[in-house]
């Protein structure tokens, strides 16, 4: 029974320990044409940048019991196997101190910069200064690749909130949730109460946020039987948290991290959009796992190891060939391009009735995880893999195929799209 359970845990963690912590590459690229479809957020009055210090000490009386009450909800329903430690919980603090302690209570990296800037589409001509990608992301231009442009915003200065609610649908990448298990190498992991990291590579830093920004919900019993531990994921958590704190920033006028907050929980929304952040092996039935890990087992690991080779690859090509389509049609000013236009289309919004807390579970992860065969599948025959590469296409794509991608992608982003905005307008009511 044991060598059986074994084998199963094995299974599910095949497309873990290589998948790239990512979802899509770049969310500011479609978040942002998403969010222009909706009128009262276009046409809200700008918003003056706040420094997190001044909202936390003008409103840190409320919010100890807010954010005492929040968890205990959480627990309940969202984070059963690691309740936040009671020492953790917000008390407050000083100017020197306080983000410390915020940043502690919800459980965050404590060395992510929080920086104030906003993202610019790409070919736009730089609205101020070109921020310094230390002030964004906690690893700087290792993390931000040259694949973003950012720049400085100052305290007290008026911005659009579809920027800063855009802008900020990135920032969980840049750190927020890496290295918050004890075995990550962080002193606050091992404060944290999260307990050994439940899959993915714990040793590199990247793929250390991989149970909070995936979410398999949809696997065969079988597999959650076996495989508990892939039901320790945080999305839903975060999500919770965020929500949480905009809709008190905006109750209390604190409208800029109203919307910061916002699309920090935005994030986890978009990221489980991405058809192999919802689904562990796509195209890989119960018996095939169970076959391929049989023979891990008994020491023929070859099919194992082309199976991680398989869905990292796949992942990551997806999200490179996504952004660079992205990328590529705003630079050339393609503003009709199917991927920007199918996202700003509302008509299917209202079908997937308003955002609850079922909505990630019951509409989100299981459109991602019905579409993932049919866009591995493509990824094949269209010869990504091999027919693309930095950004470009080459001779060996199967243009015919790709097409049919394409149209997929297109369809997926239309819903990707509404998802979004059923978000949004939730947190705004």
């Amino acid at each position: 029974m044991l060598k059986y359970y074994s084998s199963l845990i094995c299974i599910a963690s095949l497309s873990l320990f290589a998948t790239p912590a990512e979802a899509w590459w770049n969310h500011f690229l479609f978040n942002r044409p998403a969010l222009e479809a909706m009128p009262e957020l276009v046409s809200a009055p700008k918003v003056k940048v706040e420094s997190l210090e001044d909202f936390l000490l003008k409103e840190q009386d409320k919010l100890i019991p807010l954010m005492r009450d929040m968890e205990k909800e959480a627990n309940l329903n969202y984070d059963k196997n690691a309740p936040l430690p009671e020492a953790l919980a917000f008390k407050g603090g000083d100017r020197k101190t306080i983000r410390n302690h915020f940043l502690r209570a919800l459980r965050l990296n404590t060395g992510t910069p929080l920086g104030y800037f906003l993202q610019n589409l790409p070919g736009d001509p730089l609205p101020g200064k070109k921020s310094d990608p230390m002030t964004v992301s906690i690893y700087g231009e290792k993390d931000l690749k040259q694949d973003y442009e950012f720049y400085d915003i100052r305290i007290g200065e008026l911005v659009s909130p579809l920027e800063v609610l855009a802008t900020a649908g990135d920032e969980p990448d840049f750190g927020l949730d890496l290295n918050l298990f004890e075995d990550n190498g962080e002193s606050f992991g091992k404060d944290y109460g999260f307990g050994i990291q439940s899959f993915g590579d714990s040793k590199v830093y990247y793929a250390t946020q991989v149970p909070f920004h995936i979410g398999y919900y949809h696997e065969s019993p079988i597999i959650f039987a076996a495989a508990g531990f892939l039901t320790r994921t945080y999305p839903q958590y975060r999500v919770y948290q965020f929500m949480t704190l905009s809709r008190y920033a905006f109750q209390t006028g604190h409208t800029y991290w109203g919307y910061r907050f916002l699309g920090w929980g935005l994030h986890y929304v978009g990221d489980l959009t991405q058809p192999y952040h919802s689904r562990v092996l796509p195209n890989f039935g119960t018996i095939s796992m169970l076959w391929i890990n049989l023979k891990a087992i008994l020491g023929f690991e070859t099919a194992k190891n082309e199976a991680i080779d398989r869905i990292s690859n796949r992942h990551t090509t997806i999200e490179k060939y996504h952004f660079s389509t992205l990328r590529n049609a705003y630079k050339s000013k393609n503003l009709t391009h199917p991927f920007i236009v199918s996202v700003k289309q509302t008509d299917l919004d209202n079908g997937y009735g308003n955002y609850d807390n079922s909505y990630i579970v019951n509409v989100v992860t299981k459109q991602s995880y019905d579409i993932s065969d049919r866009i591995d599948t493509l990824i094949d025959e269209s010869n990504l893999l091999n027919g693309f590469s930095e950004g470009k296409l080459l001779p060996e794509i199967n243009q015919k195929s790709l097409g049919d991608l394409d149209s997929t992608i297109t369809e997926h982003m239309k819903s990707v799209g509404s998802h979004i905005r059923n978000y949004v307008r939730t947190g705004l009511k």
